[in-house]
């Protein structure tokens, strides 16, 4: 069934503009394929938790930016993504009790200060959790390059600036709540530490090679 949710959404999106990214010019960045991930995401978050409604949060995580199909500049894109996700849900037979569940956290999970809200409930919190952890790390680390790779003056000390600006800065503090999700962040961060340790070191940046 969830691939077959996929498809649907990815075909929405294609045929409503909705595939590139509406944050720059990032050609290679897709809507579908970020979807993609975070239900990845959602999917490691969710296998070892008994006392949620897994089902809820991966059929969320497969609908949460379908919206940006109609939201040209993205400010209503989860109302319209739950709206898109309601009337999927309602042909395909599912329970009003379960389409109002997964409604609730495709509306909300862009609200990132919910998940420190006492009254926040666990499904939300790991939807906001797996949307987070997509597009950080190595693989923001790539969106830094292809970005720099396609600017007319291109150095190896502008990706690593860039990188440093970006990459390393989104990894400074940790945000995630459940105990997985705070590990796979750790992760991330030592990763992007050594990482422009290492380039840094490559580089000689702030080191005098050429000494008086």
């Amino acid at each position: 069934m969830h691939k077959e949710i996929f498809e649907f959404i990815k075909d929405y999106l294609e045929v409503n503009g909705g595939e590139i990214s509406n944050i720059g010019h990032f050609p290679f960045r897709k809507r579908s394929e970020h979807i993609r991930r975070v239900y990845m995401w959602a999917k490691r978050l969710v296998e070892d938790k008994s006392d949620i409604n897994k089902e809820a949060v991966l059929v969320a995580a497969l609908f949460h930016d379908v919206g940006y199909a109609i939201s040209a500049d993205g400010s209503l894109h989860a109302e319209y993504s739950a709206n898109i996700c309601k009337k999927y849900l309602m042909e395909h037979g599912f329970s009003p009790e379960f389409i109002d569940e997964v409604t609730y956290l495709i509306i909300n999970h862009s609200n990132k200060d919910l998940m420190t809200a006492k009254d926040a409930s666990l499904e939300l919190i790991l939807l906001m959790e797996a949307d987070l952890l997509d597009e950080t790390g190595a693989l923001s680390i790539v969106w830094d390059c292809m970005m720099e790779g396609s600017q007319n003056v291109q150095t190896f000390e502008k990706a690593y600036e860039h990188i440093r600006e970006y990459s390393f800065k989104s990894l400074k503090s940790n945000p995630m709540i459940t105990d997985k999700a705070i590990e796979f962040w750790q992760r991330k961060q030592s990763l992007m530490k050594e990482f422009v340790e290492h380039l840094s070191h490559d580089l000689g940046i702030q080191e005098d090679i050429f000494p008086d």
